[in-house]
């Protein structure tokens, strides 16, 4: 199979203009590339999130794969390991929802049959806990799908409610380890993730920045008040928190804070998407590990804002970057074809 590989842009390549127009421009390649094919692919569902991965990643290449819409970008990540860095496969994905999530990451295992596990990586909505402040998740925290990912709209519908039609794959046991010893690091004051979200901000993401208002609504539409950063326990120089736990994806919009309180309630999730399944199943059926780690852009009732879609974007990204720093490169095995 052969490819054509060009190195001077890696803007995403999607409608409509206006949006793209908005975002920062790429990086420019660093001097020497370093080769051998990807073991990790990052799939991103909108621009704003493409353009946050991309401008964290090392000598950045594009390429096109003969067959496979996608455009990819090759790139290195430093891993835990001091010889050799991670090799990762990034990509936009067409459209969002679980569908275009799955077309998207078989898509991106057959172009790098390399690939050993696929991260999904982007924005959600937010579950907001005041009854619970260690559980109130805000705009710009940190959401790591560490157990029990659940496909809420995958569901039997019985006499006495709904039922799960089947378990859902566990998410990658090597990332769910490598996000324990950064959950350990971060008991002891390491929070390695906030140097990318400030002040090691690519100066390329200038409009990245945590925006300043972050209005939160109950169920008539009415502005309440946030528990305190001390009672929530989110950090106390007002950067985002990280939460571990379970992570909802459907099909589903959600932009009902009464239906999300609902479903909060039910699965005891703590943020809510529409790619996750798509990607869950697709690595699963394929015999690859997958993971989600997202940023919080909306609390999933209806009031959204691009200036946090932006800055959720970073977030989870920078996130990302120290996770892969805690990990292990993956082995590889060559395959013909």
């Amino acid at each position: 199979m052969t490819s054509r590989t060009s190195e001077h842009n890696c803007d995403p390549r999607t409608d409509p203009a206006a949006v793209l127009e908005e975002l920062p421009q790429p990086r420019p390649p660093e001097p020497t590339i370093e080769t051998g094919p990807p073991t990790i692919g990052i799939v991103t569902a909108i621009p704003e999130e493409y353009a946050a991965m991309c401008a964290l990643l090392g000598q950045p290449v594009e390429r096109d794969i003969p067959g496979d819409p996608a455009t990819y970008v090759l790139a290195s990540v430093p891993s835990k390991s001091a010889a050799r860095n991670h090799r990762v496969a990034l990509t936009l994905l067409g459209a969002t929802a679980t569908d275009a999530a799955a077309d998207g990451c078989t898509h991106l295992l057959r172009s790098f049959p390399s690939v050993a596990a696929v991260l999904m990586v982007g924005i959600a909505a937010g579950i907001p806990n005041l009854r619970q402040p260690t559980r109130h998740v805000r705009l710009g925290d940190i959401v790591v799908g560490t157990r029990d990912f659940i496909d809420y709209g995958h569901i039997r519908r019985v006499t006495d409610g709904e039922q799960q039609r089947r378990q859902f794959p566990q998410p990658s046991p090597r990332f769910v380890r490598c996000a324990d010893m950064l959950k350990a690091g971060e008991l002891g004051g390491k929070r390695p993730w906030e140097h990318w979200i400030d002040p090691g901000r690519p100066a390329n993401l200038v409009r990245y920045t945590r925006p300043r208002t972050d209005l939160l609504r109950d169920a008539a539409g009415k502005t309440v008040a946030h528990p305190s950063r001390r009672q929530s326990e989110h950090p106390a120089n007002g950067m985002p928190k990280v939460h571990y736990g379970s992570i909802g994806s459907a099909d589903i919009s959600l932009r009902d804070a009464a239906t999300r309180d609902e479903l909060a309630a039910r699965y005891g999730f703590l943020a809510v998407e529409m790619e996750g399944a798509g990607i869950g199943r697709s690595s699963f059926q394929n015999g690859k590990e997958w993971f989600v780690v997202r940023g919080i852009s909306d609390y999933g009732d209806g009031h959204s804002d691009d200036a946090w879609r932006r800055y959720a974007s970073l977030t989870a990204a920078a996130y990302v970057r120290a996770l892969l720093a805690k990990c292990l490169p993956f082995e590889f095995t060559a395959l013909s074809g």
